[in-house]
Formats: C-alpha cells, sequence, structure tokens
C-alpha cells in the first residue's frame, strides 16, 4: 500500500512538472517569436528610413538645380531588394511613385477635369457609367476614402477594384499623375491618344520631362517641349515605402505612406500613414 501510495505521488509530481515545463517552453517560444516580429518590423522600419533620406536629398537636389521634377532614374527610384539575405532571413523593399496613378480623391472636391478622367478609366477597366456617378457622389458626401477598398460602397467588384487600382490611389489632398513615372496605359487615357502617350514615354528616356514640359536636362529657348494634359504635372509629393522581413520563421510587412514638402524651404518627408500586414490595393508590389 505504501508503495502504491509512493508511485501516485511520483506520477503526480511527474505531471505537475511536465506541466511546468510545457508552460516553461510555450512562454520561451513566444518570447522568442516576439524577439523576431520585434527585430523584423525594426529592420521595416530602417527601410523606411532610408527611402525617407533618398527621397529628402532628391527634393534638395531638385531645389539647387531650379527644376521640380522625379523620374524613375532617380536613385529613390531605384532602392529595391527582393528576398535579400539577412541575418536569421530575407529582406523585401521597395519604393514607388504614388502620384503613378490617378488620384480619385481629386473627386471629393468637385473638379470637372478629374471627374472625366475617372470616367474614362471606368470605362478601360469596366466599371458602368451608373457605379461611377455613385463614385463621386460617395466621395462628396463622406470625403476623401482612405483605400480604394472604400469604392465597394459605390458598388465596385472585387475584380474591378482590382484591375482599379492598376491606375488609380487614393491620397489625402489633391494631386496630379506624375507623366515621368505613370505607366503608359494611364497615359493614354489622360491624353486619349496612344501616339501621345507613346511620345511621353520616349521623352522619359532621354532624361525625362521637366518643369513646363521640357524634354531631358536641356532648358531655355531651343529646349525640346511636350504638351502635358491636363490633370498631369512632372514631380511628386507623395511615396509609397513597401518592406517585408522575414526572420526566425515569422513575416512581418510594414507599408508607409511618405509626404515629401518644404518647410522653411528645407526638405521634409514625413509617413503620414503606416500599415501592419495587408498593404492598401495601390500599394506597389515586390519585385520578383
Amino acid at each position: 500500500m505504501i508503495l502504491v501510495n509512493v508511485l501516485v505521488i511520483v506520477m503526480l509530481a511527474t505531471a505537475v512538472l511536465a506541466v511546468m515545463l510545457a508552460t516553461e517552453d510555450n512562454q520561451v517560444e513566444r518570447s522568442a517569436h516576439l524577439r523576431f516580429a520585434g527585430q523584423a518590423m525594426a529592420t521595416a522600419r530602417g527601410g523606411e528610413m532610408s527611402a525617407i533620406a533618398a527621397l529628402r536629398r532628391d527634393l534638395a537636389h531638385d531645389m539647387a538645380a531650379g527644376n521640380r521634377s522625379d523620374t524613375l532614374a532617380e536613385p529613390w527610384a531605384n532602392i529595391a531588394d527582393t528576398d535579400a539575405r539577412i541575418v536569421g532571413g530575407h529582406f523585401s523593399f521597395v519604393v514607388s511613385d504614388a502620384q503613378n496613378r490617378f488620384n480619385i480623391n481629386n473627386l471629393a472636391h468637385g473638379d470637372v477635369i478629374s471627374i472625366g478622367a475617372l470616367e474614362a478609366v471606368a470605362a478601360n477597366v469596366g466599371i458602368a457609367p451608373d457605379t461611377v456617378a455613385a463614385i463621386v457622389v460617395l466621395l462628396h458626401k463622406h470625403g476623401p476614402a482612405q483605400d480604394l477598398s472604400e469604392l465597394r460602397a459605390a458598388g465596385v467588384g472585387e475584380g474591378e477594384l482590382q484591375r482599379l487600382s492598376l491606375l488609380c490611389v487614393a491620397l489625402p489632398t489633391p494631386t496630379t499623375v506624375n507623366v515621368n513615372t505613370a505607366p503608359e496605359a494611364l497615359l493614354t487615357i489622360m491624353t486619349g491618344n496612344p501616339a501621345t502617350a507613346h511620345a511621353i514615354i520616349l521623352a522619359r528616356g532621354k532624361g525625362g520631362i521637366g518643369e513646363g514640359g521640357t524634354i531631358g536636362l536641356k532648358s531655355g529657348p531651343g529646349a525640346d517641349h511636350i504638351l502635358l494634359p491636363p490633370g498631369t504635372g512632372v514631380a511628386s509629393d507623395y511615396f509609397w515605402a513597401r518592406g517585408r522581413v522575414t526572420s526566425g520563421g515569422t513575416s512581418q510587412q510594414l507599408t508607409s505612406l511618405l509626404h515629401r514638402r518644404l518647410d522653411q524651404g528645407q526638405p521634409v518627408v514625413v509617413a503620414i500613414q503606416r500599415w501592419r500586414g495587408a498593404a492598401p490595393l495601390a500599394a506597389p508590389a515586390f519585385g520578383k
């Protein structure tokens, strides 16, 4: 009987010890997971800081040169990594011009040119005129959208949203489409002429388009010019910075909307919105 009691006590003690060890293992595993997640997010924030520094330098250079323009040949547009190896994992990062798309929030201010542009874009992606009218009403009534996904309330379907995200974006203030970075498909819609859109693409290959539609770095009376369509420009104030970090079996994503401006003559770049995890529809994809 004594032996049985001893065996029961030993079994109970073993069970309690097993529970304690399992709890401790879970706590250790959770602590490690949080540590790796924190390291991954810190790396993603480091990528954001590199984008901010590059964009600030670019604006300072433009102001010194006296010609504001943003092109895909500039350093900020070439900050990109895809699954680059880092200690304990991988890192992907991309910087993109957010004004390479038509800003739907221009409609919140009743701009006639913007309504016409949206109608043309919508027709291109197969959105019915009644739905376009509902989008205009939605934005007039509720103000600027935070993301294109809010257009579901106007009856825009999932497939339509995906196609729209290739040509449109939701930015907090009215903007123009940057002809130096916009896709040829959008330029064709904005100009209403494929030949004009292609001429813009060719001009971008000659050093980009500067203020006043000048082509390349040359300015003055002898410079070549191109006529910019309404609702377009050559410089940008909003940019995307998107990072994905895998470390210790955890994956973290950070998407930042950066706003660049001059403050008392000095370039300033700040992250005005951040998304952890799923990114907005119009955010850039990582390279392959």
